[in-house]
């Protein structure tokens, strides 16, 4: 077996190991019920002592003695013993001789009757099989592929693997959910990935699951976080689609999601939302979508109108040969949704599949190609072939609305507000922090990068039980409060009309200790849908000189430079080719000034607070600010490429 192990699975399975050792052996006896003769007394076991524990693969015995006030001659029985256990009585006393496989690790009531042929109670013994290392099975099993095709889930839920027939797919282990490729050698072998993520993703990690056993629709398998350290897990085989949740939310690292209503009826519309990746060659889009498709039994038909793509995406343009004509054709294409399906759903975990195509779309240079036509260009037909993306979505629980007292704070309450402060300065608060002055008014506040000044926009609050309203001059928004898989809380949004849709805004994170320069000092790719076909994406690097690397997505991207503030945040200002960041600030050029402050940390990337300052000259020769205010995810990335002077 090969082992390739990274650190996201690794940090994926901490604390994972080999098993629990095996605990001293324990009965739990109690009446749970019977019946008594006038002067009798029912028999009963003698002693209570708890859970009798025991390990898979090995013979475990133990005795109970029967007792009875008058002294009659009991006898006991049970109906429901599993084909691993015995009973066998000699007088006063009776032996449970176990010997469990490890397809009968978990906790069991076994229910006995007790007669002394007047009277009877009902008694039970908690016999808990545990997993013990020493006996696990050391032989590996090889399944076929198309016995691997298909969902395998724990009976807990906490772990599940869904196995596409195109060697795809997606899994849940450790409330971790996450998008797969696998192949089947000795072992299942899984190269991990995140779900929501192509373009500087954390690396792809090597996930061995090796089979040691195999009972009809079961298998014992162990997940390995390296050849010694594993957990064994028993899985099932079969269709899991329970939908336990009204809302689900995407799996997604951004600061606002996208909310579905998921339902399996046919005859109330579900709201599916969410970001599609399309991944196809050198061609990567992020297509956000927002459908209210009809169940009909094992598919969201989806009726679009027409190839879709981000706002500021770019088409998939390809180059084919006419072969009757010898002529070559440039044509452009845009992906279209045209399905959606439930491919496993448990606990909060659902597992989807979107079925898509690309269509052409005409340009300036290049009309539509009829389908008849198709077979005339080489290689035309196949881009037209019907394609897979997968996603993952995660169970919202809806909560009541908090009680904030003056000075706390929260997020998710922006989703875009704007307007004009009393010096001229246009101010947009974008999921940005809110500052409670009472139970009924808060401010969101921001500093011009450029100036200096300080700015507030003053918001009045009202909340009830379950929703909270506020409002800016002329704008009024109610939003409802719920709680993420993560434990993250947000604040969710609704958008009626012709395109209804609903998002979540991350209202809280985790708190973290005091940032400190070094945790600037790495090159962030900034989370965007705004990909075209060669994956330009926008990086920010800061040099130790002082300059700084901000690459936009152009063939060349401006440079710039940064500096550290007095409250442990990095401003960067761009573009700026000087030899200080004063005299960059000073400047009297149109310029751009970013400044970044770290909430939390993880491994994919960090979580900052952005305030963004456009310095511009207007048509009046007047310099005016525009501010934004958000919180914004930067990826971290060991390698990002990318072209700048």
């Amino acid at each position: 077996m090969r082992f390739l192990l990274g650190s996201l699975m690794v940090a994926l399975l901490a604390g994972c190991g080999g098993g629990s050792s095996e605990s001293t052996g324990n009965v739990s006896s109690g009446t749970q019920g019977g019946q008594s003769s006038v002067n009798n007394t029912a028999p009963t076991l003698k002693s209570d002592e708890g859970i009798w524990i025991i390990s898979a693969n090995m013979q475990s015995t133990k005795r109970f003695e029967l007792s009875d006030k008058e002294g009659d001659s009991v006898s006991v029985s049970s109906e429901d013993l599993p084909e691993w256990l015995k009973l066998e009585q000699t007088g006063t006393a009776f032996s449970l001789v176990a010997e469990p496989d490890i397809f009968d690790v978990d906790t069991h009531s076994i229910a006995l009757v007790l007669s002394d042929s007047k009277d009877t109670s009902a008694q039970t013994i908690v016999i808990q099989v545990t997993a013990d290392p020493e006996s696990h099975p050391s032989e590996t099993v090889v399944l076929s592929d198309d016995v691997v095709q298909g969902t395998w889930s724990n009976q807990s839920g906490d772990v599940l693997f869904y196995f596409a027939d195109d060697n795809k797919g997606l899994g849940l282990y450790k409330n971790q959910g996450f998008a797969f490729d696998w192949n089947n050698q000795d072992d299942i072998e899984l190269t991990t990935q995140e779900a929501e993520c192509i373009a500087h993703c954390s690396r792809p990690q090597f996930l061995p699951i090796e089979v040691v056993a195999q009972q009809d629709d079961k298998i014992a398998v162990k997940i390995h976080a390296s050849e010694q350290d594993y957990e064994l897990v028993v899985l099932t085989k079969g269709d899991v689609k329970s939908l336990e949740y009204n809302y689900y939310i995407e799996q997604r690292l951004s600061d606002d999601v996208y909310v579905s209503k998921l339902s399996t009826s046919t005859s109330v519309p579900s709201l599916i939302g969410g970001v599609l990746t399309v991944d196809y060659e050198d061609y990567k889009q992020q297509v956000p979508f927002h459908y209210a498709p009809y169940y009909d039994g094992d598919n969201y038909q989806i009726l679009s109108g027409g190839p879709q793509r981000n706002l500021f995406g770019r088409s998939l343009e390809k180059e084919f040969l006419n072969t009757s004509t010898q002529t070559f054709k440039k044509l452009s294409f845009d992906p279209n949704i045209l399905s959606a399906k439930i491919v496993a759903a448990k606990g909060d975990f659902v597992a989807m599949e979107f079925a898509y195509r690309f269509e052409i779309v005409p340009t300036v240079d290049s009309g539509l190609v009829p389908e008849a036509e198709w077979s005339n260009y080489e290689g035309l037909s196949d881009v037209m072939v019907p394609r897979h993306s997968y996603k993952i979505y995660r169970g919202l629980e809806m909560m009541d609305i908090p009680e904030f007292s003056a000075g706390s704070q929260t997020l998710g309450l922006s989703p875009v507000l704007s307007g004009e402060l009393p010096t001229g300065v246009t101010f947009n608060a974008v999921n940005t922090m809110l500052e409670f002055t009472s139970a009924t008014a808060g401010v969101y506040k921001a500093t011009d990068g450029v100036t200096g000044e300080q700015h507030r926009l003053d918001v009045s609050l009202s909340r009830t039980q379950d929703t909270l309203s506020y409002t800016f001059e002329t704008y009024t928004q109610t939003v409802r409060y719920g709680q993420f898989f993560n434990n993250q809380s947000a604040y969710i949004r609704e958008r009626g009309g012709d395109s209804p849709f609903i998002l979540a805004s991350i209202a809280k994170l985790p708190s973290l200790v005091e940032p400190t320069q070094a945790d600037y000092m790495r090159t962030f790719y900034i989370d965007t849908m705004d990909l075209n076909n060669k994956g330009r994406h926008l990086v920010l690097e800061p040099q130790s000189d002082g300059r700084a690397i901000i690459y936009t997505g152009g063939i060349f991207g401006p440079n710039g430079r940064w500096q550290m503030e007095d409250d442990n945040s990095m401003s960067f200002i761009l573009p700026c080719n000087e030899d200080t960041y004063a005299e960059c600030l000073s400047a009297q050029t149109e310029k751009n000034v970013l400044n970044f402050k770290l909430l939390h940390k993880q491994r994919e990337g960090y979580w900052f607070m952005r305030e963004y300052t456009h310095y511009s000259q207007d048509d009046n020769q007047q310099w005016n600010s525009r501010i934004t205010h958000n919180m914004q995810f930067l990826r971290v990335c060991d390698v990002c490429y990318y072209s700048s002077n």
